[in-house]
């Protein structure tokens, strides 16, 4: 067995066309998920960048904490990569997503190898004194420090052609590795791109498929935080809509170039390509609640991350929303040729079991997920009835009809969503719906019961 993984950060599940959307253009995903299973009801665990790589790298959350925190992978934590090893299974990282191996993480832990295509993100990874710190909105609405937004300047400006971008750098050697190790019997490839996670900044062809011609302000990466309390007007937020729907064309195309060299090399019939990604993001829309990227805690000025400066206080807290919490996940199978839709509610714990059961390796007992191959078979229709996401800070139980959140230690208390009958996702229902609240919330209990979590902390979570 060969098993590639795809990771995009940050990509939307309603971007993609096999989910709906009808508007950005993915034909190589949608071609992709064709001869795939599509999951319908795939859901975060541990959010954000950095815990949901530890999620699928350790199969579980974290020790004492329900959910994976921002941090390495401890010595004494063992790698996806590292249980592959034991069955001499070569391993190789490819990836743009810095903040996963630099400043001292080290989500590369027990990797055969692995590459870095550095410079995404601020990576400190050139300088160049001809490049002058130019701002193109005001700085306090770009979500990083002056210095870091340089370094940002600096890192892209030798651009020429589309493989300096990142995300067609990154799948460019992806595809020279696979020409290089392709008659390997297996091996496992995890490929990683940032984008389309912001700094929006693709190549301006991608841009011109949305929004061509455009004059104003231009926000590559704004401060998160409640879009209208920025002042950032509804035909900049159309902007800001066709940048990000061009970063995720961007990485359906270079998805495609990839495909195109599994089918070259002719092992498409002998691999397993999962894409995925590790949450998605908020461009003010329905279910958004006028949010403009990613917070769940904005301050007392509508901001969050502005400028890297701290929140002005009191903040308020905001559950995870739908648009960030449930995301793309197609598993092409060997000699899949058609498409199966599935509705099981599968998070990325369950990404981890299936990738050992690819290569016929038992689930580990710390496990706390299910292969999905019996799911992809027929042998199976469910593996739970509740996803369960969040931070060490928020847990939230979410189904297609409820979201039901709580806070550790404070927070605006307990809400549930009726996410069928409010489109806007802003209405409390939990006095109409105690009985709904009460069982989301044992589910949420017997999660972190499952993890070994105390009721000294579980009763930190204020539930009435």
């Amino acid at each position: 067995m060969k098993i590639i993984y795809l990771m995009s950060d940050t990509c939307r599940r309603d971007h993609v066309g096999i989910y709906g959307n009808k508007h950005i253009h993915t034909p190589n995903l949608d071609r992709l998920a064709s001869e795939s299973a599509v999951f319908d009801r795939a859901y975060i665990g541990s959010f954000p960048t950095v815990p949901n790589r530890r999620d699928t790298h350790l199969g579980r959350g974290d020790i004492g904490v329900p959910f994976n925190r921002w941090k390495s992978i401890e010595p004494n934590e063992v790698s996806l990569p590292e249980r592959l090893a034991q069955k001499r299974i070569p391993s190789m990282l490819i990836t743009d997503t810095a903040n996963n191996v630099t400043g001292g993480r080290n989500l590369f832990k027990g990797y055969t190898a692995w590459y870095l295509n550095r410079g995404q993100e601020g990576d400190p990874w050139w300088l160049d004194e001809n490049v002058p710190l130019e701002f193109p909105v005001e700085p306090h609405l770009i979500r990083y420090t002056a210095e870091r937004w340089h370094q940002i300047l600096m890192n892209r400006a030798h651009r020429k052609v589309e493989t300096d971008w990142f995300a067609p750098g990154t799948y460019t050697a992806a595809i020279q590795w696979l020409q290089r190790n392709y008659r390997r019997e297996s091996f496992f490839l995890w490929v990683d791109t940032f984008d389309p996670h912001e700094p929006w900044d693709p190549p301006q062809h991608y841009i011109d498929l949305y929004d061509p011609g455009h004059k104003g302000r231009v926000f590559e990466a704004p401060t998160y935080g409640l879009r209208k309390k920025l002042g950032i007007t509804d035909r900049e937020l159309r902007h800001i809509r066709a940048r990000y729907a061009a970063e995720v064309t961007m990485v359906d195309t270079w998805v495609r170039q990839l495909m195109r060299t599994v089918e070259r090399l002719g092992i498409m019939d002998e691999t397993m390509i999962i894409f995925t990604s590790d949450h998605g993001t908020m461009l003010d829309g329905p279910g958004d609640n006028g949010r403009l990227q990613k917070p769940t805690t904005i301050g007392a000025d509508g901001m969050c991350m502005s400028a890297g400066r701290p929140m002005k206080q009191p903040v308020q807290e905001f559950p995870i929303a739908e648009n960030v919490a449930r995301i793309p996940l197609i598993i092409h199978m060997p000699r899949m040729r058609r498409m199966k839709r599935l509705r099981a509610i599968v998070q990325p714990w369950d990404v981890s079991a299936t990738i050992l059961d690819g290569f016929s390796m038992p689930k580990p007992s710390e496990f706390i997920g299910e292969s999905l191959l019996p799911l992809i078979a027929g042998k199976k229709k469910n593996i739970r009835d509740v996803a369960i996401v969040g931070t060490n800070k928020l847990a939230q139980a979410m189904t297609p009809q409820w979201r039901y959140s709580i806070w550790r230690d404070g927070g605006p208390g307990p809400m549930l969503t009726d996410l069928r009958n409010d489109k806007s996702a802003s209405r409390n229902v939990l006095k109409a719906n105690p009985n709904v609240a009460k069982r989301l919330y044992r589910e949420i209990v017997r999660f972190m019961r499952m993890m070994d979590i105390t009721d000294e902390y579980i009763e930190g979570y204020v539930a009435e």
